[in-house]
């Protein structure tokens, strides 16, 4: 399939909670400090709930790996079982019984008593060691009052001084609703912390997107234009899964077409194979900022043929003009194509790829003498910027094309035994360089992108 055709070594957009793949928005940043900082202080109950699809079982599976190893963790994916099966689940999952005992062993017939005091002994066991054991119930919304109960009663297992087992309920906001009701005060009450996952903003879907890519293929194998992303957020309503799935049939719609690229039509054809509509509309671009203006001579003598030195002084600032004139006209010719990313607050695309050499300069710019320019008026200087310098050409060829889907006027540069560098311009005055320069450095973040002066032929 497409994985191929895109040079992808994995899936880059499964369905399965893969922790590998958790995209922190702020969101599920900060409720993953949350949940933790509450079990590290061992607080008892928490909450955590969100949306179908937000991500709230890639967040749990990922809590578990961060927990480190003296905490036990059981997370119990079906919440439609009794309080018997529930500990002896949650029994399984700390490795106390078997799933041969549990299943016709002793533990097959034990009452609820039994199965409690046994998971207090093992509590009690790990409270001696400096341990600590923490229940994830994912789904928690469809579990019946008599359940929830049967959970807080859980939480009294407890010595004079700690708690002797972490609750973590995970589930849809419905979950909230049921806890509001009367009978479930004494477990509201219990709750000590609460975190929530919100829906992706339009910025935020661009960077999950271009996250995912670069976790399936470590490089620029695949991108996904502006549009293209402002219609996956339109879409997907900012949802993970849905955007997951607009961007698995894009990719395969670009596979059928044999696009090297990812435009609005083929997100486009994705949503209507799987019959959604738009839920939300992506955000006004922000106005493009202001280029700067080239820097003019002052002039700093009287006009007038008869001030001293007034020939040699005209020429010479008749030759800086044309020089500026023309090196401008040039310069932000270059530098007009890209208006869309000269925007202030535009979505940015990630970091480059993790393959990335060491940008090394041939030679360092003088600016001072590029600025105010030269007599010198047959040879006037030439800038270049280098992007990025890689092992290989493929992965350059990859850089310079992302590069000129954003509108860059991006190539190869020489090879050396450095490596194939990727270069943007040429530019025949600076301040063109230093807008291009600035841009890939911040808002596309190649962190050694340097301008590089050279004599022009």
């Amino acid at each position: 399939m497409y994985e191929d055709y895109y040079r992808f070594t994995r899936h880059p957009f499964s369905l399965t909670p893969d922790p590998e793949f958790l995209y922190k928005s702020e969101a599920h940043q900060a409720a993953l400090e949350q949940l933790q900082r509450g079990i590290r202080r061992s607080e008892g109950f928490f909450l955590l709930t969100g949306d179908v699809g937000t991500g709230k079982t890639t967040i749990c599976r990922t809590l578990v790996q961060q927990l480190g190893r003296n905490v036990f963790s059981a997370l119990v994916l079906n919440p439609f079982v009794t309080q018997e099966e529930l500990v002896r689940a949650i029994l399984q999952d700390f490795g106390v019984v078997t799933h041969e005992e549990a299943r016709t062993g002793a533990f097959a017939w034990a009452t609820k008593q039994q199965l409690i005091d046994t998971l207090n002994d093992f509590l009690v066991s790990l409270a001696q060691i400096g341990a600590t054991a923490v229940v994830v119930v994912d789904e928690a919304q469809n579990l019946s009052p008599s359940l929830l109960e049967g959970i807080r009663l859980l939480s009294n297992l407890k010595t004079d001084d700690r708690k002797l087992l972490q609750i973590l309920l995970v589930g849809q906001p419905e979950l909230v609703t049921t806890l509001e009701a009367d009978g479930m005060r004494q477990l509201r009450q219990r709750v000590a912390r609460r975190a929530e996952l919100r829906p992706l903003t339009r910025e935020e879907v661009e960077q999950y997107v271009a996250y995912r890519l670069r976790i399936a293929s470590g490089a620029w194998g695949i991108i996904f234009n502006e549009r293209a992303l402002d219609l996956v957020y339109e879409f997907s309503g900012g949802i993970p899964r849905k955007i997951n799935l607009v961007c698995d049939r894009a990719l395969e719609a670009g596979f059928a077409a044999l696009a090297p690229a990812i435009n609005e039509d083929l997100v486009l054809k994705a949503a209507e194979l799987l019959q959604l509509r738009r839920e939300a509309r992506a955000p006004p671009p922000p106005r493009a900022r202001e280029l700067p203006r080239p820097w003019r001579p002052r002039r700093a003598w009287p006009p007038g043929p008869s001030a001293p030195g007034a020939t040699r002084t005209v020429v010479v600032a008749a030759s800086v003009a044309v020089g500026l004139s023309v090196g401008v006209g040039i310069g932000v010719g270059g530098v007009r194509i890209a208006a869309s990313w000269l925007q202030a607050d535009a979505p940015r695309p990630p970091s480059p790829p993790s393959r990335q050499a060491a940008l090394s300069v041939p030679r360092a710019v003088d600016f001072g003498r590029a600025i105010l320019g030269s007599t010198d008026v047959t040879q006037p200087e030439e800038f270049t910027v280098h992007a990025a310098l890689f092992p290989d050409r493929d992965s350059a060829d990859a850089t310079a094309t992302m590069l000129r889907e954003f509108v860059f006027r991006a190539g190869i540069g020489t090879a050396s035994v450095a490596g194939v560098p990727v270069v943007v311009g040429p530019f025949t005055t600076l301040d063109g360089a230093r807008v291009v320069e600035e841009d890939l450095q911040t808002r596309l973040r190649f962190r050694d992108a340097r301008i590089v002066a050279a004599r022009a032929p």
